[in-house]
């Protein structure tokens, strides 16, 4: 009975450092620059999956000391005609754009996103926490459901990003 408990209390110990590793190799993967490879969402009752900006470029940056930058543009922003945008050519501008930041926090595979300031004020105060998994140079984060800004119905968000340093 008694080696079954050791057993039992030295599994544990394992599983539990094991979690911490994990959470601790995830927290030094993340410090660097990310490049946004896509970002796409799934409908929660459909599972109709949709890129809202298409295809993307941008970055996100990610400090030891905790803090995140993030830019994402569409591909297919379309320039102003002249050098001053048009109200119409702001919003769209506007709308073919994501940008924030703030601060993060690793706990277990969780990267939890405060953040301070965005395009969209709203945002400001709010916490986007995604599942993460890391595969070589590829960081993939998945959401909770969430409503969508351009349908709101509820979605699951996908972010992939990739290691540039």
């Amino acid at each position: 009975m008694l080696s079954r408990v050791a057993f039992l209390a030295a599994l544990c110990s394992t599983l539990a450092l094991a979690g911490t590793a994990r959470a601790q190799d995830i927290a030094s993967t993340v410090v660097g620059v990310w490049k946004i490879i896509s970002i796409e969402t799934k409908e929660v009752v459909s599972g109709k999956a949709v890129r809202p900006l298409g295809d993307v470029v941008g970055t996100f940056m990610f400090t030891r000391g905790g803090r995140f930058s993030g830019m994402v543009f569409s591909v297919n922003r379309k320039a102003p005609a002249a050098a001053n945008a048009t109200e119409a050519e702001r919003v769209a501008l506007f709308n073919s754009m994501v940008a924030y930041n703030g601060v993060y926090q690793i706990d277990g595979n969780k990267l939890i996103l405060t953040i301070d300031n965005s395009h969209i004020q709203s945002w400001n105060g709010t916490q986007r926490p995604l599942t993460v998994e890391i595969s070589g140079t590829r960081l993939v984060g998945k959401s909770a459901p969430l409503k969508a800004s351009t349908t709101g119905l509820d979605v699951f968000a996908e972010v992939v990003w990739e290691k540039l340093e």
